[in-house]
């Protein structure tokens, strides 16, 4: 009997071919799929590998700091502070297998302390060079005096805070005194706005995303962007005049290390009255290669309108410093890590490490 072949053989084969290229298909996508993921892994655990050996080198540029800071300041003679001394380091590099290493060294009292912001303005005692602690008590109960009119008057902090922000913003429909306001009400540990500038819980609570005030001191220049009336436009412009310190009562400014780039920061801490950011600038140009000696010389350098300068701005200006950062990069391979380490110097040059954070700012 011959074999005769069904109708819908040849559809059978199509049915079967087109299973079979399906099934191919799969199995290339699953195998790609397998390749994509073990790559990905591959580089994930060498990023890591890369990421904790970035991470031991800065633990020792640190540690390196410490020595180095130490060493420098046993073979300082004079009592001052200043950018000549052999401390003043700017982007040593190390090379690294595989990569490098650069770091950095800034005195953490050429900027302002914004955790200054709420001190009262009775002056401590002090060396009358400026070589002696902060001139400004904290406020314990933060309530501010009055002025004879019964209008709170603001911490010369804040004043000079204000001030900078003025000098430094242009064209802004914020006003310095509104930030000065809003930043010490973050701060303070009272629950009534300063002035209509302030802003305390009830402010932030009513916003989309409500959240309340810190009440104690600022950790980073960052939480500024919380704040309200902050922006980040604001907050780049700011960046360069302005730090943050684990004590308020810290607040003396260096002359000797503050840099003719930052020349606003001195012209604020000077009440800005009576001279000009021109005689500032000048004075920072010729302080010489060992800075000014005492305080006196710095306001001899102003110029005659020296004596026009508030009495209660110049004790927020000294010749010497206790806080320096550190600031380091580790580059292995394709992972960079930035570190930045906060010191203290103590009266036997010992340097403790009182800060840690890693990032970029």
């Amino acid at each position: 009997m011959p074999f005769t072949q069904p109708l819908n053989w040849n559809k059978q084969k199509g049915t079967a071919l087109i299973t079979v290229v399906l099934i191919a298909a799969v199995v290339i996508v699953m195998v790609m799929e397998s390749i994509k993921t073990i790559r990905y892994q591959k580089q994930l655990s060498s990023n890591l590998i890369n990421r904790d050996q970035a991470y031991s080198y800065l633990m020792g540029m640190e540690e390196l700091a410490k020595i180095w800071l130490k060493k420098a300041f046993e073979n300082i003679k004079e009592d001052t502070v200043h950018l000549n001394q052999s401390w003043a380091q700017d982007d040593i590099t190390f090379p690294l297998d595989g990569g490098g290493m650069t770091a950095s060294i800034k005195d953490m009292q050429s900027c302002f302390n914004l955790n200054s912001i709420v001190l009262e303005d009775n002056p401590a005692p002090q060396n009358q060079a400026g070589r002696g602690p902060g001139a400004i008590k904290p406020n314990s109960n933060n309530r501010p005096s009055l002025q004879p009119s019964g209008v709170p008057s603001a911490p010369i902090g804040q004043q000079i805070f204000e001030e900078l922000v003025n000098q430094t913003l242009d064209n802004s429909n914020v006003t310095g005194k509104a930030l000065a306001a809003a930043t010490r009400d973050w701060i303070d540990e009272d629950v009534e706005p300063f002035e209509a500038d302030g802003a305390e819980d009830g402010y932030y609570q009513g916003m989309e995303i409500p959240y309340r005030t810190a009440n104690s001191l600022l950790v980073h220049t960052s939480e500024l962007l919380a704040i309200r009336n902050y922006s980040q436009d604001i907050y780049t412009a700011l960046r360069p005049y302005i730090c943050v310190l684990p004590e308020g009562n810290v607040n003396q400014i260096n002359v000797n290390t503050v840099t003719e780039e930052s020349a606003k920061l001195l012209y604020a801490a000077l009440g800005a009255k009576g001279i000009t950011l021109s005689d500032v600038t000048q004075a920072i140009a010729d302080r010489g290669e060992k800075g000014y000696e005492t305080r006196d010389e710095f306001f001899e350098a102003l110029g005659p309108n020296k004596d026009k300068l508030k009495k209660e701005f110049k004790r927020w200006l000294g010749v010497t410093s206790e806080y320096f950062q550190m600031s380091a990069k580790a580059e292995i391979g394709n992972t960079r890590v930035s570190m930045k380490t906060l010191f203290k110097k103590d009266n036997k040059n010992n340097f403790k490490i009182v800060s840690r954070y890693f990032g970029k700012e």
